[in-house]
């Protein structure tokens, strides 16, 4: 609690202690009403600090005012750091092709190559964002997943060649909101029959996609953000038969330090 005496000492919950008089007050000290405390004990009520983040604060100023930052050249190498440790990890699923590709000549799937290749692109990227932070606050929002235009799911007729363009590979949403790279997930919803909906040809149920060339009423998928340097985009090649009632709703939009190529999508799969 934070409960301090004249002194200026922080007392603690359950435990006795000694005023400046040399008084001893008991430790069910807590049970005083809090007009004993001040009127009778003379202590004085501190409100709590708020939490803060120890990766990038030493802690409050003496006034309590204020946070201490640590150095931000340190804090951007541990970041360049992870990030560099991050990308290892990633590239280290797929090392066994490389390995393979070395001892027995077995070619390497075009697609595991992309996937790797996009690790790298995403790291350079990421690198160079955190070394060009002037302050931490531009740093920490490397990492901070920015609100989408909305949390309510955009509906729409896949069965409908006026919604779903399979010549320009668009889903038109009048005044959708969605900007580039923000992350949709896609759901086809049920049929008539409460079946499970067919898919537009080209994408994958409960996939999560990145807006890409949107407009003020379209926008286009891709697979992966822009970071990673191969954010195509995907190509609708046939409308839902049956899905009058499917969605697209928005993950927000990750920033720098979020957008790690994802290994399902159907662009990486070198199955």
């Amino acid at each position: 609690m934070p409960w301090k005496t004249s002194g200026g000492t922080y007392l603690k919950e359950g435990r006795s202690w000694t005023d400046s008089d040399g008084i001893k007050h008991p430790s069910n000290w807590t049970i005083w009403t809090d007009d004993y405390k001040t009127d009778t004990i003379g202590l004085t009520w501190e409100d709590p600090l708020g939490p803060f983040d120890e990766f990038y604060y030493w802690g409050w100023n003496s006034d309590k005012d204020a946070l201490l930052p640590k150095p931000l050249a340190g804090l951007q190498s541990s970041k360049v750091k992870s990030a560099k440790s991050e990308a290892a990890i990633l590239l280290s699923k797929t090392d066994w092709y490389v390995v393979r590709k070395s001892e027995a000549n077995t070619a390497i799937p075009a697609e595991i190559t992309a996937y790797r290749t996009a690790i790298r692109a995403n790291y350079a990227s990421l690198r160079t964002a955190i070394n060009d932070t002037s302050d931490i606050a531009g740093l920490q929002a490397l990492y901070v997943t920015v609100a989408g235009a909305s949390s309510t799911s955009k509906e729409i007729d896949a069965t409908s060649s006026d919604v779903v363009s399979t010549t320009n590979n668009t889903i038109t949403i009048n005044g959708h909101g969605f900007v580039d790279d923000e992350q949709v997930s896609y759901d086809v919803g049920v049929n008539s029959d409460d079946d499970v909906a067919a898919v537009i040809s080209g994408l994958v149920n409960n996939a999560v996609y990145f807006v890409h060339t949107a407009t003020t009423n379209t926008f286009k998928l891709s697979e992966s953000h822009s970071n990673c340097g191969d954010a195509a985009v995907v190509s609708l090649s046939g409308l839902s038969s049956d899905g009058d009632a499917q969605t697209f709703t928005s993950q927000g939009k990750p920033s720098k330090g979020q957008t790690w190529p994802i290994e399902k999508q159907l662009k990486y799969d070198g199955a």
